[in-house]
């Protein structure tokens, strides 16, 4: 159990991934202040829970706004920054390139320079304690064939979308504060997250919506790139070991080895489905082939075990078993649904058509 005082200030905490780290530190004893400018995948009903909790506070704040984090830093004085705020979506990043390079490069360098600054003023124990993690993406290292064996913490970096160049300059800028300055910088790759309040427009939500709607479900290219496949609260487990446990300067690697083609993944949920919701015809006959995605690299898959180990850390939900959860979590949770599909929803998903 950690110590009441131990203080971590979350970015991008109202979104996905974040929301549920801010559970997962706050459950561990944690004090923790959530910064979150609220844009469209950013929902204060992620933080329902966090934000009754005594030891939370929230900011509304654009991590990029240097006065603002340094204010927030400041008055928070946390020991740990965890960076989970950025632009994610690959079909977004290709769309608006920008926007990302904006989001996860540019703002990520301003937070980073004010989080240096503060860290400089520390002193003693409170200075050799702090830590930045920088929260990434397998994406950074491109793509795998059928047959290659799975990425390592040695190999290079080719990242394909502008999202994943944007995720891999914002972490080459934080790992170069730490060997030009010292500050001390932990990475970390995840694989492909899923779960409980994830916005609809990553595949497995956006599938379970439109099946629930009777609209077609659908399925990039020929349905055969692979994802290796971890469940929220893991990940989340896994950055409080890296706040436990991180060390300066290293990166980790965190995956759960659970790869399948997108397509298989899609016919599991369908069959899920068709028993949450007899009555409807088989789901899986609404499954429609698109126009694959520019760029759209093959597979995906890291080696974790060396990260693994440093950390003490096995992930605990199996696919299978995590996407049966996912599935009720949205078949019970209407309001939230309904809450985060207004605003730029709709106009996203008319490119999928009916």
């Amino acid at each position: 159990m950690a110590k009441q005082k131990e203080k971590i200030l979350v970015t991008g905490g109202a979104g996905f991934i974040g929301s549920h780290f801010v559970d997962a530190a706050l459950a561990s004893g944690y004090s923790v202040l959530t910064v979150d400018k609220l844009d469209y995948c950013g929902n204060l009903l992620n933080l329902q829970k966090a934000l009754d909790n005594k030891s939370h506070r929230f900011i509304q704040a654009d991590v990029g706004d240097a006065q603002a984090m340094a204010q927030a830093l400041k008055s928070f004085k946390p020991h740990v920054v965890v960076h989970l705020a950025a632009q994610t979506h690959v079909d977004r990043s290709i769309d608006d390139p920008q926007c990302f390079v904006d989001n996860n490069v540019t703002a990520t360098q301003r937070l980073l320079e004010v989080c240096r600054q503060y860290w400089k003023a520390l002193r003693g124990e409170k200075k050799e304690r702090f830590r930045f993690i920088y929260v990434s993406t397998d994406e950074v290292y491109g793509s795998l064939n059928a047959g290659d064996a799975p990425f390592s913490l040695q190999s290079p970096y080719r990242p394909s979308s502008p999202y994943a160049a944007s995720k891999a300059a914002g972490e080459m800028i934080a790992l170069s504060y730490w060997r030009t300055f010292g500050f001390p910088t932990v990475v970390e790759h995840a694989c492909n997250n899923y779960g409980p309040r994830q916005y609809p427009e990553k595949l497995l939500p956006l599938m379970i919506d439109r099946a629930r709607s009777g609209l077609t479900l659908p399925v990039y290219g020929d349905g055969q790139n692979i994802r290796e496949w971890m469940y929220v609260t893991d990940h989340a487990r896994a950055l409080l070991k890296i706040v436990e446990k991180g060390e300066a300067g290293r990166t980790y690697n965190i995956g759960t080895g659970e790869e399948v083609p997108n397509i298989k993944l899609v016919r599991a949920l369908c069959t899920l489905m068709d028993s949450a919701c007899p009555g409807l015809l088989p789901f899986e006959e609404a499954i429609t082939f698109v126009n694959d995605r520019p760029g759209h690299d093959f597979r995906y898959a890291m080696d974790s075990r060396e990260s693994a180990a440093a950390l003490d850390f096995k992930p605990s939900v199996r696919l299978i078993d995590g996407l049966h959860k996912t599935l009720y979590w949205y078949l019970e949770n209407d309001e939230w649904l309904n809450s985060v599909k207004s605003g730029c929803y709709p106009e996203w998903t008319k490119r999928y058509g009916k």
